[in-house]
């Protein structure tokens, strides 16, 4: 479990004290305008930023307490913006990092869609297949090589993995997530843009404002017409899907 006891930013870019928990086997959806903090709250939640204030403890130790090596085996962090320096093979690239043994590498390659790329050049990919990639190494750093064989626990932050994904890769992309929270308990964090992504796959939201959580609850809770029509500026329709009743957010005509 990660709790967060009144923690926050005071230096740019500053980030108002935040108390909560992400529990395991809990998908939080990260929302809210562009320049928010939605990444800057990531650093947070992940311990690559120490706060300037309160704390951040996973498994009731403070962030910055945790060994490095094993923090990596309880945490992984998918970045927005991503950088390869060198043109690895993609399976090479999945591995880099871990300790994962060739099987558990498949397997991570398989959950991801990415075995025809295996042998292809990290360089030479998209900008959706790099992103698949990069949750598929945070999936074996946390040793978590297939469904059937994973551990229990494990946090997995990511930040708009969706971003450059075509519709279909969107919808098993979070189905996989879901699954991961509810059949092994993870805790997952996404940063989501996508606002109906957010209300039809994630448990809670969290909505932010200037560096504010303004709004936390379930997606009905918070993602609602006033408070979205305020915080993004937007005239916007919400409606109720009707086939799991999660709210559906459209562009007012």
């Amino acid at each position: 479990m990660l709790t967060l006891y009144n923690a926050g930013f005071i230096a740019s870019p500053s980030l108002a004290p935040i108390s909560d928990r992400l529990q395991p086997g809990e998908l939080l959806a990260i929302v809210g305008p562009n320049g928010a903090g939605k990444s800057t709250l990531l650093t947070l939640l992940s311990g690559y930023r120490r706060p300037d204030r309160g704390s951040v403890c996973l498994g009731g130790v403070p962030l910055h307490c945790w060994d490095p090596r094993q923090l990596a085996r309880r945490r992984a962090l998918v970045a927005q913006k991503l950088t390869l320096g060198f043109d690895w093979p993609v399976r090479d690239l999945v591995a880099l990092g871990s300790d994962a043994a060739p099987d558990e590498v498949e397997a991570a390659l398989s959950l991801l869609d990415l075995q025809p790329l295996a042998a292809r050049g990290a360089q030479h990919l998209s900008g959706g297949e790099t992103q698949r990639v990069m949750v598929a190494r945070a999936l074996c750093q946390l040793g978590l090589g297939s469904i059937a064989g994973m551990p229990l626990g494990g946090m997995l932050l990511l930040d708009e993995p969706t971003s450059a994904l075509d519709i279909g890769q969107q919808q098993r992309l979070m189905r996989l997530l879901r699954r991961l929270v509810e059949v092994q308990r993870m805790t997952v964090c996404c940063v989501l843009h996508d606002l109906n992504l957010a209300a039809r796959y994630a448990h809670r939201v969290w909505l932010l404002e200037r560096g504010e959580r303004i709004a936390a609850g379930t997606p009905e809770a918070v993602l609602t017409p006033g408070c979205l029509a305020r915080v993004f500026d937007a005239e916007l329709d919400v409606s109720v899907s009707r086939t799991d009743n999660a709210p559906l957010v459209l562009l007012a005509p």
